[in-house]
């Protein structure tokens, strides 16, 4: 019997119920989930990841005024610091408390010798603080100091003062990481960094405004700090320092204690601001090298010295043996001038005189007799093509020709040390101590210890290896009779050769080698002046290298600067 439309209806209301409850279900299920999964959520922003969240939160509504410089302290032999050393006083303003009226500004005014209209301006476009150095000494009985509402004052320690010294080997550092990004800062980060910090901290609002009754605090995280020891002189790196600023020389000067092989000083020029180091990068100059160990040279008449000394020990000359100079040499289809061309050359001179007055002609005679060669293996033997791993990432290791070029004419300006032939004024004033100490080489370094708060040694495996790598070519290079020669020859540049404008008095108690080497600089050709030398002669303590890009003239100009530090240092008693 057929179903009635009653029925019909019936069980379609039957169907569309199960159909509803279904649909429930799945949907409670859907929310179940949904409310497990953000529960989960909350769990883990709320319980696991408490502390990382707090520490994003507080970062927003903290503000750290650091005071230090976060870094280990730079000292000099004597434990003068050379970074960290000076302290500025500062003036710290909230833009949000600070009120800009015309009282405030011209008192303001008064203390930073800027002007109210420009502190007006810098005030309202300070997003969270704003730093401003104090130019006039302070009078702590002024009530307005303390009294000025959202203005504070705090000492300051920099990393660098106005004075910068020995700026390129110390180098710089990052201004957002902090990170050291040249010289010592940047070889000796792992030291250096992570050191304990004193800073003001300031809790804002979630407007970024300071929190009534929060004011600031100061905070100290201590750390066992360290520092690092250098060999460097303070006051000899003053002296070196004045004296190339004295010329207005670009440059690079090298002092070394010929006893020990400490570096006692290491300057180069132009100098540079470590505040502002976006100018230097963007500059077409070379200010941010270190030229007294990152960028090479040819040494001239400085590399007659390796020559002499491969002839010396080779037995190929004599100190009296004559040579012939017409004031040119001819080597292949090449002719090479001496310096004494316009007079129509030296005419007969004998080996030492030749030295002493820097003759290319009989120079380049006797480097036919020796070969190129044997000049390069002397050279190298010297420490020329060579790092002396002073301890400083952007230490060059110069160049010395090799191959085919060794062949035919290049012997020419191989003997006067040109060409191919290029060295830093680190490894000029390495082959310096070598002869000024009697030929016993004791290799140049940089890094003497580093030292706790308290001053005290501390022993660091990163310092031993750069001390090992220092010390490889640690040995006596030359027979005591050649380096005997080669003092009393140096004895008589500054007596009766290239070196006599020093004066009578130090030409008796200094020795050295001029040397003007011809180069090309931005496409133009040049003249580096060079001198190297020690003293006094009869008991050497110091060796000291000259190097002036552009200089023109080892003994017109490198010369006097050799002078001028020597004198300076008498007279502090060195």
């Amino acid at each position: 019997m057929p179903r009635s439309r009653k029925d019909h209806t019936k069980r379609d209301s039957e169907e569309g119920a199960i159909v509803n409850r279904k649909r429930l279900i799945i949907m409670g299920m859907v929310a179940s989930i949904m409310i497990v999964a953000l529960m989960g959520r909350l769990f883990y922003i709320q319980i696991m990841k408490n502390d990382l969240y707090t520490t994003e939160v507080n970062k927003q509504r903290n503000i750290s005024i650091p005071l230090s410089s976060g870094r280990g302290i730079i000292y000099d032999r004597n434990l003068i610091p050379l970074t960290d050393r000076t302290e500025e006083t500062i003036g710290v303003i909230f833009p949000q408390l600070f009120q800009s009226n015309r009282e405030n500004l011209s008192f303001l005014s008064s203390l930073t010798g800027v002007s109210t209209i420009e502190l007006n301006s810098r005030i309202k476009r300070a997003k969270h603080i704003m730093e401003i150095p104090m130019k006039q000494e302070l009078d702590w009985n002024d009530r307005r100091l303390v009294n000025t509402r959202g203005f504070f004052v705090i000492e300051k320690r920099s990393r660098y003062d106005t004075k910068n010294l020995l700026s390129h080997v110390i180098g710089y550092i990052g201004l957002v990481d902090k990170r050291g990004m040249s010289g010592l800062e940047r070889s000796m980060e792992d030291v250096l960094a992570g050191q304990g910090t004193k800073s003001i901290a300031a809790v804002l609002d979630g407007r970024k405004r300071l929190l009534p009754g929060e004011g600031y605090t100061v905070v100290n995280t201590n750390k066992d700090e360290k520092h690092i020891k250098l060999t460097v002189d303070y006051h000899i790196q003053a002296i070196v320092e004045a004296a190339l600023d004295k010329q207005e020389s670009r440059g690079a000067v090298v002092v070394s204690d010929v006893e020990t092989g400490e570096i006692l000083a290491m300057a180069s020029r132009p100098n540079f601001n470590p505040y502002n180091i976006s100018k230097h990068l963007n500059s077409k100059g070379d200010e941010l090298f270190n030229k007294g160990i990152q960028m090479t040279f040819p040494p001239g008449s400085i590399f007659k010295i390796v020559v002499a000394a491969a002839a010396l020990e080779e037995g190929l000359v004599d100190l009296d043996e004559v040579f012939f100079c017409d004031g040119v040499e001819e080597v292949g289809n090449v002719a090479i001038r001496c310096n004494s061309h316009s007079q129509g050359g030296n005419g007969e001179i004998t080996f030492q005189e030749a030295f002493a007055n820097s003759c290319n002609s009989t120079f380049i005679q006797v480097g036919q007799r020796i070969g190129a060669e044997k000049i390069m293996e002397m050279a190298e033997h010297l420490g020329f093509n060579h790092k002396l791993n002073i301890g400083l990432i952007e230490e060059e290791k110069g160049n010395l020709p090799t191959g085919d070029y060794l062949k035919g004419p290049a012997i020419g300006n191989i003997s006067i040390g040109q060409g191919q032939i290029e060295a830093t004024p680190l490894q000029i004033n390495q082959l310096t101590q070598i002869i000024a100490n009697g030929g016993r080489r004791r290799t140049l370094y940089l890094i003497d210890e580093v030292v706790n708060n308290l001053q005290e040694k501390v022993e660091m495996a990163l310092l031993e290896e750069v001390k090992v790598q220092a010390r490889q070519f640690e040995k006596e290079p030359l027979k005591k009779e050649t380096i005997k020669k080669l003092q009393y020859m140096m004895g008589l540049v500054m007596q009766k050769g290239t070196g006599k404008g020093i004066g009578e008095e130090l030409a008796k108690s200094s020795a050295g080698k001029t040397g003007t080497a011809q180069s090309t600089e931005k496409g133009q050709s040049v003249l580096h002046a060079w001198f190297t030398g020690y003293y006094p002669t009869d008991k050497p303590k110091y060796a000291v290298t000259v190097f002036l890009q552009n200089g023109r003239s080892g003994g017109g100009n490198a010369v006097p600067v050799f002078r001028e530090i020597v004198v300076k240092m008498k007279e502090l008693g060195y």
